[in-house]
């Protein structure tokens, strides 16, 4: 299991869709990871997408069901995240997350809800100073 941010790999985005299937469900089959991908894939799609994310440290093999390999994550959902974020911010924004919150805030792609969630987030971050 990866210990920190600075050695977690980044996600293509097809690893990311299979990625959240296996985080939400698991221990999981590659035939049960098709079912849940909300777009048409082959198998054969999926299960190399699986293959890539074991060699990456993502997943490991935690048992079988008839002959079908069950996978779980290997890694912690909101580490990845974290990790993701950090190396989109640096990658467009000079490293500060201000930016990419303010861009994506800017561009309507926050929703009300959304918007109250953060806005609550940072009254409870603010009264723990």
């Amino acid at each position: 299991m990866m210990k920190n941010r600075a050695e977690a790999p980044m996600l293509t985005a097809a690893e990311a869709e299979v990625m959240d299937v296996i985080w939400s469900s698991h221990p999981i089959a590659v035939p049960d990871i098709l079912d849940r991908i909300p777009r048409s894939l082959a198998y054969t799609t999926v299960m190399t997408t699986v293959r890539i994310l074991e060699d990456k440290g993502f997943v490991s093999k935690c048992g079988k069901r008839g002959r079908a390999y069950l996978y779980h994550p290997a890694v912690d959902q909101d580490l990845v995240k974290r990790s993701m974020a950090d190396e989109l911010a640096n990658r467009l924004f000079n490293g500060s997350i201000k930016s990419l919150v303010l861009s994506l805030v800017r561009q309507n792609r926050v929703s009300p809800e959304e918007l109250a969630e953060v806005r609550q987030l940072i009254d409870d971050l603010e009264s723990a100073k």
